[in-house]
């Protein structure tokens, strides 16, 4: 078996050297990246203290003056946003998206139709006695290829994870779960098993390639809301509230809003501890909220004289817009200081707690697995009814 693998690497050393060529280059890239972040050695407190230009609440007070140390702290974490959002960061974070598919991609398309193509798949079934036989060999090749590649991959990306956002434990935190961890073993495995049951079942490089590229693409895309819907919607539980969210590893900072280790599963809308449906809570609205505008003196009011300008003439800050004649405009705030804000609808989140991490990222391992597994035994079934061309 070990010399059948020795071989697999050697047939198909062109795709076995691009893809290590390439997930070490990206490894070595995410390690980088996120050392320049972790170098800029930007306090934390200075990125929950972030006070951009931008972050001034409309209609609120403005900002006070700004000290010296808050000035520096706003420096720092500026550096710390520019470089999170440049573009060789994008770059690798999308890199390290695509990469577990591609892989797999590459390596198991032409594992089997490459020697159905050129005409030498009867001599090696002959040779190795088990069309099985020789397909196993193969197999083990390329996913011993992919399992250690993905890994080192998907720990790179852990580490830049980590550095992107200070605070929150990777080993406890849902953000980009997907797309690092061990995580991209088994995507890389998906994608390896799929392409190489397609190429065995249509004997063709190019079809197998393109048509895995298609599934690939779609199954990703479509795998985070089915899992949140589906699977890990019945083991949502409820959110913890604001007061308690740093202890449970959030960390609020920047224009971002706050970056949470939870996984937002769906919410629920109460009216007087009553469920209600998104329609009844924008028909309580409707009805019980007054819409009114904020009024806040213009330059010209200020300095005309009496009895010119329009004084008491409402002005929002930043351009918001006021009622028209109707007096409903959905862009100015709503209050109705007779209600009692207990009896205002209440929206309660459910989430998959950052704790639960590691049996999350076993459930669906687990199922990219099974499907791994699947698509490996339709390869294994047909490849004894293949034809030889």
């Amino acid at each position: 078996m070990l010399a059948r693998i020795r071989l697999t690497f050697k047939q198909h050393r062109f795709e076995t050297m691009a893809v290590t060529i390439v997930c070490v280059a990206l490894t070595a890239a995410a390690l980088v990246e996120a050392y320049r972040l972790n170098s800029l050695n930007v306090p934390l407190a200075c990125l929950q203290t972030y006070q951009g230009g931008y972050m001034t609440v409309i209609g609120g007070p403005s900002q006070g003056p700004v000290t010296a140390a808050q000035a520096q702290c706003n420096e720092l974490a500026n550096s710390f946003f520019d470089m999170r959002r440049s573009l060789d960061m994008n770059l690798v974070q999308l890199l390290l998206l695509l990469v577990p598919l591609l892989a797999g991609i590459v390596v198991g398309a032409p594992l089997v139709a490459r020697e159905i193509e050129q005409g030498t798949a009867p001599l090696s079934w002959a040779l190795a006695g088990s069309r099985r036989r020789w397909l196993l060999g193969k197999v083990l090749a390329g996913v011993l290829l992919l399992a250690s590649l993905m890994l080192a991959v998907g720990l790179a990306a852990n580490v830049l994870e980590g550095a992107l956002n200070p605070g929150l434990n990777p080993y406890a935190s849902f953000s980009n779960y997907l797309g690092r961890g061990v995580m991209d073993v088994f995507w890389a495995l998906a994608a390896f098993a799929g392409t190489f049951a397609l190429g065995t079942i249509l004997g063709r490089t190019m079809p197998a390639v393109v048509l895995a590229l298609v599934v690939c693409f779609f199954a990703r895309a479509a795998w985070d809301s089915g899992m949140t819907h589906f699977v890990l919607r019945p083991f949502a539980v409820q959110q913890v509230q604001q007061d308690q969210l740093q202890q449970q590893g959030y960390v609020v900072y920047g224009p971002g809003g706050p970056s949470t280790a939870d996984l937002y599963v769906y919410y629920k809308s109460f009216i007087d501890g009553k469920e209600v449906t998104d329609a009844e809570v924008n028909a309580w609205y409707n009805l019980n909220m007054v819409c009114v505008p904020i009024s806040t003196p213009t330059s010209s009011d200020s300095t005309s004289p009496a009895g010119t300008g329009s004084p008491g003439a409402s002005s929002s800050p930043g351009g918001m817009p006021t009622p028209d004649e109707s007096g409903v405009d959905s862009g100015v705030p709503c209050q109705n200081p007779t209600i009692d804000p207990s009896h205002m609808p209440q929206q309660v989140t459910y989430v998959i707690p950052g704790g639960w991490y590691w049996q999350t990222v076993a459930l669906e391992s687990g199922l990219l697995l099974l499907g791994s597994l699947f698509c490996g035994a339709i390869a294994f079934v047909w490849v004894d009814r293949r034809r030889p061309y």
